[in-house]
């Protein structure tokens, strides 16, 4: 009978591990293909720019795919910030922007997300763009757990949301998910193992040492916070490439190029014709 037992339960984990993939992948087929709701868009396209630039396939796409991450994302509210759909709509719109090259039956579960009512203390070692450093207590905008987890600072997020200067929070952060898909922060995403991205390695490589050795003699091509390491750098890049392209192409076209083909859009097409204006404000925190 115990034997009976074991096997059986062994049996039913065995087909409910082979059978959630199905399952999952067929509730978010549903969610896709529901109405966007009227007072989504609304709100999105008031108080974020950039959704408002998309094209319509785009706008579509990111659509799709922040239906299904409203309704899985779990978001927890710290130091007595009230969490609003309002609130969960603008931090997981920013974030499907980039889950766009990402399947969705690839990633089980999005990230959990902390929502802080201003910058928190983290307390252990810190390694600022020098090198240095630095253990104590560090007051952080945002942070990426390789658990599965967003910290988010969330009048930061609100105000990344209205600037197109080369800055985003979420964006910054979520690439750090990205790219910890394969287990491992380390500036090389999964994706970038597959046929098309076999330069990945070389090419980040280079234009990271390049921008540290610009950095020295005081030139600053994009934020010389991408300069802490490789993580960081690809970090960095992403949240340039969404919301201040011109100046990622213009001191890193291979490096362009190949988040164009990763994230499988072009954002040149839909950012203001500007000169690049950016780092108008200070990070304080990854």
């Amino acid at each position: 009978m115990l034997t009976y037992l074991i096997f059986a339960t062994a049996l039913a984990i065995i087909l409910f591990l082979l059978g959630a993939p199905l399952v999952r992948a067929r509730r978010r087929r549903q969610l896709e293909a529901d109405p966007f709701p009227v007072h989504w868009h609304q709100q999105l396209m008031r108080d974020w720019p950039l959704y408002a630039r998309l094209s319509d396939a785009l706008r579509e796409g990111l659509q799709r795919r922040l239906r299904v991450m409203m309704s899985e994302t779990l978001f927890y509210g710290c130091n007595g910030l009230e969490v609003t759909e309002a609130m969960r709509l603008r931090v997981l719109a920013q974030a499907a922007l980039i889950y766009g090259n990402v399947l969705e039956d690839r990633v089980e579960t999005f990230p959990r997300v902390l929502l802080y009512p201003g910058p928190f203390v983290r307390h252990g070692k810190e390694v600022d763009e020098l090198g240095l450093v630095r253990e104590g207590a560090h007051s952080l905008l945002g942070e990426s757990w390789e658990q599965g987890r967003v910290i988010l600072s969330w009048p930061d997020v609100r105000e990344d949301l209205g600037h197109l200067d080369g800055h985003n929070l979420v964006i910054h952060e979520y690439a750090h998910q990205l790219d910890g898909l394969d287990g491992v922060m380390n500036g090389t995403p999964p994706l970038a193992g597959k046929p098309g991205f076999e330069p990945w390695p070389q090419v980040m490589q280079a234009a990271y040492d390049n921008l540290c050795r610009r950095l020295e003699v005081g030139e600053e091509p994009i934020d010389a916070y991408a300069a802490t390491n490789p993580a960081e750098f690809f970090a960095v890049v992403s949240e340039t490439f969404f919301t201040l392209p011109q100046a990622l192409h213009q001191a890193y076209p291979e490096v362009y190029r190949l988040l164009v083909a990763f994230y499988r859009l072009e954002p040149l097409e839909f950012a203001p014709s500007v000169p690049p204006q950016f780092f108008t404000h200070t990070r304080s925190g990854d």
